[in-house]
């Protein structure tokens, strides 16, 4: 017997601004691609297994193998979020998230930097070009850890697009709302990307959502809205940095990151029950930027 199966459905979606109409990417397209640039998503949940034409290739620093290659997630959402920028990029999935139960949160943030550190010295041993990582922002006390494997990275040439993480040498995305230096930051970000994702559906979200929906609650967070996403500002900018690096295999991290500022533009933001009328300024233009490449 088939199952029935309640349609999906988002009020006004095509109303809705996209990646393309903010950022230019099918313009873009036209002029690069991401051809041969190795970009490492450091995530979990890839299902590399079920999806093999997405990935170049995978590796996992966590005792949890089945995140790299079975359970599909946040991992797989970022890597087809960054494929969708640059179609022609080469994919690394990079096992080295893992929330455990049954352990402090000073373990398990102990843990995760640990990871973190192992998979930033995997790409440098293996010569990637773009390093994105999409998880909560590095607690102060491990800072110490970490910052000196990003150091490491920049040196050799490896541009990371970190979501939450204000080190120098990190192409810092920014969503489209106000940025407030009371957030415990030491700089702001450097550019802004459009936050909203409609390239994969998770099940779960979208079972919260109607939920609330449903009961007449008001959605609080952007984990209860399908269609939401900070996560995907980090891929989504590793691509268009995948996009120039293509373009010009000489640009280096300081340049392409001056070269996405440069270009950049303001627009003004609406987000209907989200988001009061907002500027947004350093807006990437990728289609400008790589037309300036081009030039």
């Amino acid at each position: 017997m088939r199952e029935e199966v309640e349609d999906f459905f988002f009020g006004h979606a095509n109303l809705r601004d996209t990646y393309d109409t903010v950022h230019h990417v099918r313009a873009a397209h036209e002029l690069a691609r991401g051809k041969g640039v190795k970009v490492g998503v450091i995530d979990w949940l890839f299902a590399l297994e079920k999806h093999p034409h997405l990935y170049k290739q995978g590796v996992s620093f966590t005792r949890v193998s089945d995140h790299l290659h079975q359970e599909e997630g946040h991992g797989l959402w970022m890597a087809a979020v960054l494929n969708e920028i640059a179609p022609e990029c080469e994919i690394y999935a990079i096992n080295a998230v893992l929330y455990e139960d049954g352990i402090s949160f000073e373990d398990q943030q102990a843990r995760r930097s640990q990871h973190l550190v192992h998979a930033i010295d995997w790409a440098i041993q293996n010569q990637l070009d773009i390093l994105t990582y999409s998880h909560a922002r590095i607690p102060d006390e491990f800072k110490p850890y970490v910052y000196p494997a990003m150091e490491r990275a920049h040196e050799q040439g490896i541009l990371m697009t970190f979501i939450h993480n204000d080190h120098s040498h990190n192409l810092w995305p920014y969503a489209c709302y106000p940025y407030k230096p009371e957030q415990g930051f030491q700089r702001e970000p450097d550019v802004n990307i459009f936050h909203f994702d409609y390239n994969i559906l998770l099940p779960r979200t979208y079972q919260r959502y109607r939920e609330a929906v449903d009961k007449g609650e008001p959605i609080r967070s952007g984990n209860d809205l399908p269609y939401f996403s900070f996560s995907s500002m980090s891929p989504v900018l590793a691509g268009f940095a995948a996009l120039l690096k293509s373009a010009d295999s000489r640009l280096t991290t300081t340049s392409i990151k001056s070269l996405l500022e440069e270009t950049s533009y303001s627009i003004t933001a609406t987000r209907p029950n989200w988001y009061e009328l907002n500027p947004c300024p350093r807006v990437v233009d990728i289609r400008r930027a790589l037309e300036y490449v081009r030039s």
